[in-house]
């Protein structure tokens, strides 16, 4: 065999090995497009979505109730004729929220609030007393949350000593303890929802942002293991990944990828009991399918300086508009 077929050979395999990779790239880019538009419009038509069963003695529990994705939340199950307990850290924003809730959604029979502060963790006696006075707990929305001001390196975090404390119990410990508080008697009744707030920057480690995206790993894990752990058992528990939304948190204007809290909840609502782990609106499936497709191809390194350089653009932007001096 000559020299020259070998190289003929050699360079038809090469040729054929790398259509083979294109090919598959490209089934499985066509697979999460596809899968994304049935979980994101064509489930829901067709009525394949968890069915709501909201009454007069039927409750929703939800924390960090009065603003962003939380008070969302709250209008939209109140608007369905669920009872809310709803519970945030601000007492007046609570009772002014109760108040509008109750005056635009006819169908909600009643509403408790209850002010705690959850970077706090000797709050959940209290929490406990109300919750079990609650006739039938249906759904718990795990939504409260923390970050830190600006994206910035680990030791520089202002008062790092208070706000790991503060952070770890608000995302981490907080949603642990609500489950535990409902959890059993969802079992008891064989029937529930637990809808739990993650986060699109659990997906990759995301210096600058490190301690926030390490807590919503925590969430997102323990969301998807309760949902094999539960789901022969009528409980329905879903992990929700948003990317940025316009929400006070967030301070950033709305956008194609920046969704006000009301667009967002309006589409992540239409995925529960359809999908166990979601990134809610189509902007933000998107873009979760931009970074699997990054992670599958090249691994997380890519995305992970990727999401450092846009941080650091962010973080140099937040000192220059505050006149802070980065000597880092």
């Amino acid at each position: 065999m000559s020299a020259t077929t070998e190289e003929s050979e050699d360079s038809m395999l090469f040729e054929y090995i790398g259509r083979c990779v294109c090919f598959l790239f490209a089934f499985y880019f066509c697979y999460k497009l596809l899968k994304g538009f049935y979980t994101t419009y064509l489930g829901n038509a067709l009525g394949l979505g968890v069915v709501w069963k909201p009454s007069p003695h039927t409750w929703a529990v939800i924390t960090g109730a009065t603003d962003g994705i939380g008070l969302e939340y709250a209008s939209r199950l109140a608007r369905m004729g669920y009872c809310l307990l709803i519970i945030s850290r601000n007492d007046d924003k609570l009772q002014k929220v109760r108040a509008d809730l109750l005056s635009k959604n006819p169908k909600c029979a009643a509403i408790k609030t209850l002010a705690v502060d959850f970077t706090k963790s000797d709050i959940y006696d209290k929490i406990q007393e109300v919750t079990d006075s609650l006739d039938v707990i249906d759904v718990l929305v795990n939504n409260v949350g923390m970050s830190s001001k600006t994206c910035e390196y680990f030791t520089r975090i202002e008062r790092l000593k208070d706000f790991i404390h503060s952070i770890i119990n608000c995302n981490v410990f907080s949603m642990t303890k609500m489950i535990s508080l409902v959890l059993p008697k969802m079992v008891a009744k064989r029937r529930g929802i637990i809808i739990s707030l993650s986060s699109l920057s659990a997906t990759n480690p995301v210096p600058l942002l490190a301690v926030y995206s390490a807590s919503k790993v925590y969430c997102d894990y323990l969301s998807r293991s309760l949902y094999y752990e539960y789901r022969d058992k009528g409980i329905i528990v879903q992990s929700v990944l948003p990317g940025f939304v316009s929400t006070n948190m967030s301070a950033m204007r709305p956008s194609f990828t920046c969704p006000t809290a009301d667009h967002y909840v309006r589409e992540a609502i239409k995925t529960v009991g359809i999908e166990s782990r979601t990134y809610g609106h189509y902007a933000h499936k998107l873009l979760g399918l931009l970074q699997d497709s990054i992670n599958s191809t090249f691994g997380q390194f890519l995305n992970t300086i990727l999401a450092f350089r846009h941080l650091s653009k962010l973080r140099s932007r937040y000192y220059l508009k505050h006149r802070l001096r980065d000597d880092f």
